[in-house]
């Protein structure tokens, strides 16, 4: 009798630490990667040291749950690429596609920055080491969270139940290169009815060095808290209430300002109820997240003549509600409703010096500039067969409304998402296709520029189909899409940025191979591309990265791990000069390149220690989708038409529990 392949765990390696993946393969989830901490982590305590797959996976809690640098993290999934313009702020890609079109969520609602040139990203404001989980979607196969282009990220916490009273936490340094310094803190204590979870960090950096030795003007300082609440008083009601607050500086060798401000607060509500065993489940989700940036060109750096400086503020708050209906143990429903309300003023001042710019700036009234709101509402259902497939799919419709304030002008967009997958189970392989919709109206950013109002909403058409098999040594996974959007939103980099739609078709794919060798040694290997090209303008498509690849080779046993990776990155030859998105704009071709990251660790019952370099060859390169560096007067020369990446750097990370 053939069996289903339906739950099948995997482990990547990243620069820093291993990285706990898991892969749903016949669910609503098998178009989502998921991150998590590692249930030993999730529960304290001490390990058995000589148990080699705990000890790895506790020495691999650290690169997407305990790491400053998010968005190179996610390069260790195969897809993502990233895009650098200093010490902090770094974008993340799936697929070439970023801001609008790879939503974040956190706990269900939305995060946006305030800057109209995207100095501080959503991934500036987050801290993953107080979260359990990231999820990221793979295309348009999901409409629970929105109409997803190329995808979506998740950072969620699930709420903690404890069936006897403990008290429990960790605590973490790091110290590398370029005297970086990360330092975390977590304390829970749980009962039966509710507990309490404390969480903080502290990570800064000075300016490092590219290969060349060249400074890069890239320092930062950001801390942050959470406070963390639950109740569970019986044993179907779960309630927690989450406050999270940080702040931060940073450098940026990309532009004429540093971020001075990055103030956050965000207070998120979860409640979950069972109903009966055909209603498992009625979730409720309401969240406020208020941010506060400040950026100026004279704090961070030396002033020119003019001192100046801006303030943006925004504000999302929002709430969704989801009821989960299981008529049968082969299906299950989502039903749900979501609004968001988003909100974004300014204020901004300049003087011939600091002092009078700090204070006019803080004298002045903040200017209403833009509101959007947004109301959803979807079904989706999943139904796995006795036999050998499943059937996936789901429908949503959002109402999108855009004010400017500026000149009183109003847009409304209906958005209409939906997605089918089918999935054919073999005995050690899974195997499916899917295609899905998408709507997307016009971002903050985009409104804000030139012909902004009068954008059409984008429409995704794709097509998804892949493979996972899993037999004996061998662990394989492929994936493919091809992708239709029409209205493709472009930005023409000229004395005025213009904002345009375009007709866009997108496809590549990802592959993932690995093999134990044998009992300590795994050997992996991953490759990713995308090609994009502009059917309106007949050119190829901007902001599109190169072929990347990634070979590895992990030795675990007992108490001991260690890792190496080789990642490279292709010549980039394709490009639109002066064109791009509202990340960044293409400014010619890329140099291929490759780097060389090791590390080892040691596990205890209550401590862990890691060492390791990456780029260990001193490689000077920087990313296609980076950000331009510009002359800062004492501080930095234009080092290239893009950021270096740091050179060689070393670092070493101690953990210890209780």
């Amino acid at each position: 009798m053939k069996q289903k392949k339906r739950h099948v765990k995997i482990v990547f390696i990243s620069t820093l630490t291993l990285a706990t993946l898991q892969l749903h393969a016949s669910n609503i989830e098998s178009a989502h990667y998921i991150l998590e901490k590692s249930t030993v982590v999730a529960d304290f305590g001490k390990i058995d040291p000589t148990d080699s797959a705990a000890v790895a996976e506790l020495l691999g809690q650290g690169s997407m749950l305990h790491s400053s640098e998010i968005a190179k993290s996610f390069l260790n999934v195969p897809g993502f690429s990233m895009g650098r313009k200093g010490g902090g702020g770094s974008e993340a890609f799936f697929r070439s596609q970023g801001a609008s079109r790879l939503p974040i969520y956190l706990d269900g609602g939305i995060l946006n920055g305030g800057c109209g040139g995207r100095m501080d990203t959503p991934l500036t404001y987050i801290f993953p080491e107080s979260y359990d989980q990231v999820s990221i979607i793979k295309g348009p196969q999901d409409v629970r969270y929105g109409g997803l282009m190329a995808g979506g990220i998740l950072f969620e916490r699930r709420i903690q139940r404890a069936s006897a009273p403990t008290l429990a936490g960790d605590a973490s340094v790091l110290y590398g290169s370029f005297s970086r310094l990360d330092m975390t803190a977590n304390v829970a204590a749980r009962g039966q009815y509710g507990g309490l979870q404390i969480l903080a960090s502290d990570y800064s950096q000075e300016d490092y060095r590219a290969a060349n030795k060249k400074h890069v003007h890239s320092q930062y300082d950001r801390q942050s808290l959470s406070i963390i609440g639950t109740l569970t008083p019986t044993q179907t009601t779960a309630i927690e209430l989450a406050f999270d607050i940080s702040q931060g500086e940073a450098a940026y060798a990309d532009r004429s300002m540093d971020g001075k401000a990055f103030d956050r607060q965000s207070w998120n509500l979860h409640v979950q109820q069972e109903i009966s065993k055909n209603m498992p489940m009625v979730e409720l989700l309401l969240w406020r997240n208020a941010i506060d940036h400040v950026m100026d060109n004279y704090s961070l750096r030396p002033a020119s003549m003019m001192f100046m400086a801006s303030n943006p503020k925004r504000t999302n708050h929002g709430a969704r509600a989801e009821v989960v209906a299981q008529p049968t143990t082969a299906l299950r429903f989502y039903t749900g409703i979501s609004y968001n309300n988003d909100k974004h003023v300014s204020r901004s001042a300049s003087a011939n010096n600091a002092n009078a710019a700090t204070d006019m700036l803080n004298a002045n009234v903040y200017v209403p500039n833009y509101l959007l709101e947004d109301i959803g509402i979807y079904a989706q259902a999943e139904f796995i067969s006795d036999s050998s497939y499943g059937l996936f799919g789901g429908v949503r419709y959002d109402n999108s409304r855009a004010l400017q304030y500026a000149t009183g002008t109003k847009a409304i967009e209906g958005l209409g998402s939906a997605f089918a997958r089918y999935e054919h189970y073999l005995q050690y392989t899974t195997l499916f296709v899917g295609a899905g919709l998408a709507q997307r109206a016009p971002d903050f950013w985009e409104r804000n520029k030139v012909n902004g109002m009068a954008l059409s909403k984008e429409q995704n058409t794709q097509l998804d189909i892949g493979l996972h098999s899993q037999y004996g040594k061998w662990n394989l996974q492929a994936s493919a899409f091809a992708s239709f959007v029409k209205n493709y939103i472009l930005l023409h980099y000229t004395t005025q940025t213009t904002a345009l739609n375009t007709d866009a078709t997108l496809y590549g794919g990802e592959f993932e191979i690995s093999y134990q060798l044998f009992e300590p040694l795994r050997l992996s290997a991953g490759l990713a591309y995308t090609y994009g090209q502009s059917n309106t303008l007949h050119s190829p498509l901007p902001q599109i990265a190169p072929l990347s690849s990634k070979v590895g080779l992990n030795f675990a046993h007992h108490a001991w791990i260690a890792q190496v990776d080789i990642f490279a990155n292709a010549a980039q030859h394709r490009f639109k000069t002066d064109y791009g998105n509202i990340i960044g704009q293409d400014i010619g071709k890329t140099a291929g390149f490759y780097t060389l990251n090791a590390y080892t660790g040691y596990a205890h019952k209550y401590f862990t220690a890691l060492v390791g370099v990456e780029n260990a060859t001193n490689q000077l390169y920087a990313y296609h989708l980076s950000k331009n560096s510009i002359a800062i007067d004492g501080l930095q020369n234009p080092t290239s038409t893009r950021v270096y990446e740091p050179g060689a750097q070393f670092w070493f990370k101690l953990q210890a529990r209780f």
